[in-house]
């Protein structure tokens, strides 16, 4: 088997993600950023939005020069990952 060059790194938005991110391509791979809507904007009452993650996850990306997606995922977190989290017995957030 051959040696991965391209990776998609997980962009959040934040400091952690971005440096991946930098890290990756300065090791030489081919990096492409996504950021996963969890949650509908309109839920949001926080001093720090998804819409703006999702800004400040583009900006890095265009910095970079890669390339950049973002996926929504709202439907299947809240009805599939996070009310099954609640009817577990596993600790989480």
């Amino acid at each position: 088997m051959g040696l991965i060059r391209h990776v998609v790194c997980a962009m959040s938005g934040g400091v952690d993600s971005s440096v991946a991110a930098l890290l990756l391509k300065r090791r030489g791979y081919n990096v492409t950023g996504v950021f996963m809507r969890n949650w509908d904007s309109l839920d949001e009452g926080g001093l720090c939005s998804s819409q703006r993650d999702c800004e400040d996850a583009l900006r890095v990306c265009h910095i970079l020069d890669i390339p950049f997606h973002q996926v929504c995922y709202v439907k299947e977190f809240w009805h599939e990952g996070h009310n099954a989290g609640l009817c577990s017995n596993s600790p989480g957030p």
